[in-house]
């Protein structure tokens, strides 16, 4: 059952496993053409972080803040890939030493499959609600991030999944294959990883549960974050 679960303060929801169709209809406004639909299905539920990433959890597990727009509740920007991998890795073991987390558990970064999967949350448009009601984006944002939380969650419980910050997802970036897929995670070696999302600086277009992004895993900017999920190990 849906609902939240706090995890050493860390407020999670339960993605379930099923199925979807990846991507956006060619009709679809603000589409890429690298959005091919296909279905994906994913066999194992997670738990995945209501919330970005904010700097206080980060502070907490790395010490420091890189972020350019500070606060406790905001999403932690400026982090690159391997950087919000890094948290995750810590924050497992921090948790195991502490008995708070389960063997066989782990953090990580949520696939990209297992992202948009998320993000609609059983909805089939663009976005899981009307823009201004669900995200800061570059229309409303006052140029700046903003606390998690303010803007309407989708029907799984997780906020600002679109808008606020980009989000980093585990995957190096590839076409999108026209078959179905199980459990993607993406090709083995790459040179770019795939962010999601949208952001405050970044208008409709980015903010669709369809739309990515590939950059380079170093990039760091005060639009991009991420959002830790928990699953049973692979």
């Amino acid at each position: 059952e849906a609902g939240e679960r706090l995890v050493l303060g860390l407020a999670v929801r339960w993605v379930p496993s099923g199925r979807f169709t990846m991507g956006s209809p060619s009709s679809e406004p603000d589409r890429s053409s690298d959005e091919v639909q296909h279905e994906a299905v994913l066999t194992r539920g997670l738990f995945l972080a209501e919330t970005e990433c904010t700097q206080g959890q980060w502070e907490s597990v790395m010490g420091g803040n890189p972020s350019h727009f500070k606060g406790s509740e905001r999403p932690v920007e400026q982090v690159s890939w391997s950087e919000a991998v890094e948290y995750c890795r810590k924050l497992t073991a921090k948790q195991r030493t502490e008995g708070i987390l389960p063997e066989g558990w782990e953090w990580r970064l949520p696939t990209e499959a297992e992202w948009e999967y998320a993000v609609r949350a059983g909805t089939t448009g663009a976005r899981y609600g009307e823009l201004d009601t669900i995200a800061w984006h570059g229309g409303n944002s006052g140029s700046e991030t903003h606390r998690v939380s303010q803007k309407a969650a989708n029907a799984w419980g997780l906020h600002d999944m679109i808008g606020n910050v980009w989000e980093w997802c585990a995957d190096w970036s590839e076409d999108y294959p026209t078959g179905s897929v199980t459990d993607p995670t993406g090709p083995s070696s790459g040179s770019d990883r795939v962010i999601r999302g949208g952001s405050w600086d970044n208008g409709a277009r980015g903010a669709r549960s369809a739309s990515r992004i590939r950059v380079d895993p170093g990039f760091r900017s005060s639009s991009l974050g991420f959002r830790p999920a928990l699953s049973s190990v692979r």
